[in-house]
């Protein structure tokens, strides 16, 4: 297999250029969500856990279950409740086969130990056999029925909850949650934009994540492999800085955080198309802190050695230089005689990139002109095929 300068697979640069197409068309339909979307896409490379706070109505379902559809299937969605049952997460017991077998087992289809995205709402509001048999599932992938052990696919879980418990044995459960990230509600600055978008939605809009699979579980699961490949040599010393400097400063980190806390950054490297990480991969650390009371100290650390991309002249140029090549790399994943589903679902990205164009450098007419191009010559192979 032919490889790029960048060291990537052909194969394995168009599978991260989808996913993050997918953020972009998922993003279409929300406001202020865009840094969910992100941490979502570095969860799903490193396969880590997310915890969104905040209060009921801020969108965080249709979010999740919109992204986890363009993954290639429907999330695994709960409410949960002190109340709930481990049947109604992990599935009955299959009571046919112990009466006649004397064999004790889940039946799991279409319950949560065979989905690729699960998202628990009120997830601190379940209790003990729950939360022990999640721990498993979340940890080892395994979810264990009598004496048999079956391999769960799970790619990330989300969990969402007003808050973060103060009971510690619940801590210790959250802690498992790598990434957490408060949801607020839309500002009132934003408030017309809101409105719009909840206007369009109301006149009958797509399913989640536009209605198509935007990338596939078996190449989000390459993609995790690429991790031990990145190369974290030239971030390692900053890295092990920033960690004695938040313990320093009294933040809570267990030494499972600090030590996944690599492979946020190496799939942060693989997300920015790079073998070598950069202290720019940084930036997911911003959201592994323990304590909400500890965010602040933990972002300004974690944003005094990334910077703020805001504060760059040249960002819109480079965000262009990076649509345009997006572009180009999907436009050579169709040809003549490519079936007409593919050309389509390229058609989709081009024009979420066309889209994204035009909100980041609405004036820009000579990228504008070549991605139009690019656009019209896919367009063609349609009327080729």
């Amino acid at each position: 297999m032919t490889t790029t300068p960048a060291g990537w697979s052909e194969a394995d640069l168009a599978a991260v250029r989808r996913l993050k197409a997918l953020g972009r068309s998922v993003d279409q339909h929300f406001v202020g969500r865009r840094l969910a979307l992100d941490l979502l896409e570095v969860a799903v490379i490193a396969h880590e856990h997310v915890l969104l706070l905040g209060p009921p109505g801020t969108g965080k379902t249709d979010l999740v279950s919109r992204f986890a559809a363009g993954l290639g299937g429907r999330p695994f969605v709960r409410l949960l409740t002190r109340f709930t049952e481990p049947a109604e997460l992990f599935g009955p017991v299959d009571v046919p086969a112990f009466q006649t077998e004397g064999r004790y087992r889940v039946r799991t289809e279409g319950m949560l130990p065979t989905a690729h995205v699960a998202f628990l709402d009120e997830i601190f509001q379940s209790g003990s056999p729950i939360l022990n048999t999640l721990l498993t599932v979340m940890n080892e992938r395994v979810f264990h029925h009598g004496h048999e052990a079956e391999p769960v696919p799970l790619i990330t879980l989300v969990g969402a909850a007003n808050s973060l418990p103060q009971d510690p044995s619940l801590l210790a459960f959250a802690d498992r949650f790598l990434l957490r990230l408060t949801v607020p509600p839309v500002a009132a600055s934003r408030l017309e934009e809101l409105l719009a978008k909840g206007s369009a939605l109301a006149r009958g809009g797509p399913a989640g994540g536009d209605g198509h699979e935007w990338i596939d579980p078996a190449s989000l699961d390459r993609l995790g492999r690429q991790l031990a490949h990145a190369d974290l040599s030239g971030v390692a010393g900053e890295y092990a800085e920033l960690v004695r400097e938040l313990v320093g400063q009294g933040v809570t980190l267990s030494d499972r955080r600090i030590i996944r806390g690599l492979r946020l950054v190496a799939a942060a490297a693989l997300r920015a198309e790079r073998v070598r990480a950069e202290a720019a991969d940084l930036w997911p650390l911003a959201h592994f802190w323990s304590d909400p009371a500890h965010a602040p100290v933990v972002q300004e650390a974690v944003r005094r050695r990334t910077g703020d991309p805001g504060e760059q002249p040249d960002e819109p140029v480079r965000r262009v230089r990076r649509l345009l090549s997006e572009a180009r790399v999907l436009s050579r994943q169709v040809e003549r005689g490519s079936p007409p589903a593919a050309v389509e679902r390229t058609l989709r990205q081009l024009n979420a990139l066309r889209l994204e164009l035009m909100r980041v450098v609405p004036g820009e007419q000579e990228a504008a002109r070549e991605l139009a191009s690019i656009i019209d010559t896919t367009l063609a192979l349609l009327d080729q095929g």
